[in-house]
């Protein structure tokens, strides 16, 4: 081969390599997000139904209409008097907080009174409160039982009592769902931690840990598959070994840090880690647990309730690896679930699943939201 042959195979290969890189960089990472459908609680848009409650049957019945578009609240006086039952998923948690509060204050500008018995995050506390408040003879029900595996029975107490339901971000059989969109969520804090590790790290021996608990509920479940998801559409996919699901249980920050400090003892190998769970409290164990082991590790948060903004108003990631949190706006919950109720009680057509809106906020932006 000449000098002159080699030289034109050079120039090709470089600009053949330079098309390569080029298209390579325009294109990303060669991962495709793999969002489930079927999920009752995080249904597409299309597979959703416009309901009416027929009262002498117990139970929602489909109606004609477009139950894709956009459902609007509209807060208002009540036509007549009824009562709101409030099963509230457990007082003592910081996301509840606000819900509890709003309810109680829009159900009084409605003309509506409330009665009470909180879930307490407890199987079966849920059917006692169910129970207890069905029997009460209420109007209408709020039902913020946060266990998956009594939601069936939960809601066999309201339909054999004949009262509608609405149910908080965990999925009941024939009670309209309302709450997170766990997916998106999921997606909104995976790309932001995908975008952080490109930077930080370069994606480079990227490990994913993810705080689960199931009897939550599937559609809970998909906030950590949407965070995986996430990631990877930025970093690129990664080995299943590196993608590590660990149950926590208890709701709390103190199961957390030990779950997460004993994986991490377990996994000396796992060199940057990034990380999400359900809530807020179980991340912020998560974010405690890479502080206090030294590790290279960085959460985020789902819901932005109290336990949520005050770590991340408290440090930058680089002091607390808290990378920020996916707000879910508890405080807005009863601004629809309030209409909601008044919708359903007076015979106007409901969509079978309704879902807030999220935004992920950081240090740097969480102030605008929660001074």
């Amino acid at each position: 081969m000449t000098v002159r042959r080699w030289l034109t195979l050079l120039v090709g290969m470089a600009l053949l390599a330079g098309v390569m890189a080029s298209a390579g960089s325009s294109i990303g990472p060669n991962y495709k997000p793999k969002p489930k459908a079927g999920i009752k609680g995080a249904l597409l848009p299309s597979q959703l139904h416009l309901w009416k409650y027929n009262k002498s049957k117990g139970h929602y019945v489909v109606v004609p209409g477009n139950a894709a578009k956009p459902y609007v609240p509209r807060m208002r006086k009540a036509a007549t008097p009824g009562t709101i039952a409030f099963a509230e998923g457990w007082a003592a948690n910081p996301f509840s907080v606000p819900i509890h509060k709003g309810i109680y204050n829009l159900a009084k500008l409605a003309g509506l009174k409330v009665i009470y018995c909180d879930n307490a995050f407890k199987t079966d506390q849920a059917i006692n409160c169910a129970e207890q408040l069905s029997a009460r003879k209420p109007d209408f029900a709020i039902e913020s039982n946060w266990q998956g595996g009594v939601a069936p029975a939960v809601s066999r107490i309201w339909d054999k009592a004949h009262i509608p339901m609405v149910n908080i971000d965990v999925w009941h059989p024939d009670g309209i769902f309302f709450g997170a969109n766990n997916y998106e969520s999921g997606m909104i804090a995976g790309k932001a931690a995908g975008t952080f590790a490109k930077k930080q790290w370069g994606c480079k021996d990227l490990w994913l840990f993810l705080g689960e608990h199931k009897e939550e509920g599937a559609a809970a479940d998909l906030r950590l598959s949407g965070f995986a998801d996430g990631v990877q559409e930025i970093c690129g996919a990664l080995p299943s070994k590196q993608i590590a699901r660990e149950v926590m249980a208890a709701g709390t920050a103190d199961q957390a840090i030990t779950v997460a400090t004993d994986w991490l003892t377990g996994h000396p190998q796992a060199t940057h880690i990034l990380s999400t769970t359900i809530d807020d409290e179980r991340s912020t164990g998560v974010a405690k647990a890479f502080v206090a082991t030294r590790r290279d590790g960085y959460a985020v948060g789902q819901g932005c309730d109290t336990v949520g903004i005050a770590a991340v108003k408290s440090a930058t990631p680089s002091k607390n690896r808290y990378l920020g949190c996916v707000a879910f706006f508890p405080d807005k919950y009863p601004t629809y679930l309030v209409p909601i109720a008044l919708d359903v009680l007076q015979g106007k057509p409901v969509p079978q699943e309704i879902h807030i809106a999220h935004k992920f906020l950081t240090h740097a932006t969480i102030g605008k939201y929660y001074p």
